[in-house]
């Protein structure tokens, strides 16, 4: 069986779902075979790699996977590799095209000594060959490096665009799926396609009839409505009871920093749930009990101060 992220990777422009200011410069550069070095930033799953594979098949046609490298920074990283595989493919000649390109996944993972490299190859063999970097966090590409590219900054997926996917592979797989699925498959997946993609595959191995309950059993995501209730119950004061629902799940295995996140995507998207004046503050506790767990602090005690905290608002 097919992977569904491969099944349904965009094989043109007019394939690709969003992203429609950076797929319109694609296009552009495309059209007129005037490619340049570029930086693709965003998170993981929004059409990076998919779109500079289809920049290369749009550009080189039938040769794209002769004109055409992918390397996995985050594996091919060192500098022995950019000075060996990289430099080799870049100074060789073309076939049938006036450039090769050349991509770099995850391109923040290159080390320091990797990049300034990678500086001096791009204006060496610019005749030859554009470098592509995909990253997840611009920030972390050199300065030299970043001044050389066209930036093309990609960004989550929205509601309408990741349903327009789920129709899409939906009306070919055969799925029945309601308003409340769709729903339930777009926050999980939090504007990630691929991510999508492949909850997507796992569920129609269960059923070719989705709900949004079997979406939120299989998607490794804990009970929304339950967990509402839990910050309701502390904001309101009752910390007991707030205590013993979110102990419930931290018995059943799932992680406070898990709870944390969910939390404070519930909140943030919630007008009612806590009033505006105090949004701020539980934020902002909210992210210091993060910190702190993450410096080494202990996760229950830190999960059970923040619950202590809500419960004081009422006062």
């Amino acid at each position: 069986m097919a992977l569904w992220v491969e099944k349904y990777r965009p094989n043109s422009f007019d394939d690709v779902i969003g992203q429609e200011d950076s797929i319109k410069k694609l296009r552009a550069m495309a059209d007129k075979m005037d490619v340049q070095h570029m930086i693709l930033s965003g998170p993981p799953g929004v059409g990076k790699t998919t779109s500079a594979i289809v920049l290369a098949k749009s550009v080189f046609g039938t040769t794209w996977n002769q004109n055409f490298i992918e390397l996995n920074a985050s594996d091919d990283r060192k500098l022995s590799v950019i000075q060996g595989k990289v430099k080799e493919f870049a100074r060789s000649r073309p076939i049938d095209a006036p450039f090769k390109m050349i991509l770099f996944d995850e391109a923040d993972s290159l080390t320091t000594e990797a990049q300034q490299a990678l500086r001096r190859m791009m204006e060496e063999y610019s005749a030859t060959c554009r470098f592509v970097f995909s990253v997840n966090y611009q920030n972390n590409i050199i300065e030299p490096l970043q001044s050389r590219c066209a930036i093309l900054r990609f960004q989550p997926l929205s509601e309408k665009d990741l349903h327009k996917f789920i129709d899409r592979v939906g009306e070919k797989e055969g799925l029945n799926l309601d308003a409340a699925a769709k729903e339930a498959l777009s926050y999980i997946s939090k504007g990630d396609l691929r991510a999508l993609a492949n909850l997507l595959q796992s569920l129609a191995s269960i059923s070719k009839t989705i709900t949004a309950d079997l979406v939120y059993k299989n998607g490794g995501v804990t009970d929304i409505e339950k967990i509402r209730e839990g910050i309701k119950s502390a904001i309101e004061g009752d910390y007991q009871k707030s205590k013993e629902i979110f102990s419930k799940f931290i018995e059943s295995g799932v992680n406070t920093k898990e709870l944390i996140n969910q939390i404070f995507e519930i909140i943030m998207s919630s007008d009612n749930l806590v009033d505006k004046k105090l949004k701020p503050y539980v934020i902002e506790k909210l992210a210091e009990s993060d910190y702190r767990i993450v410096e080494g602090a202990t996760p229950f005690i830190q999960f059970q101060a923040f619950l202590a905290f809500l419960s004081t608002l009422k006062r």
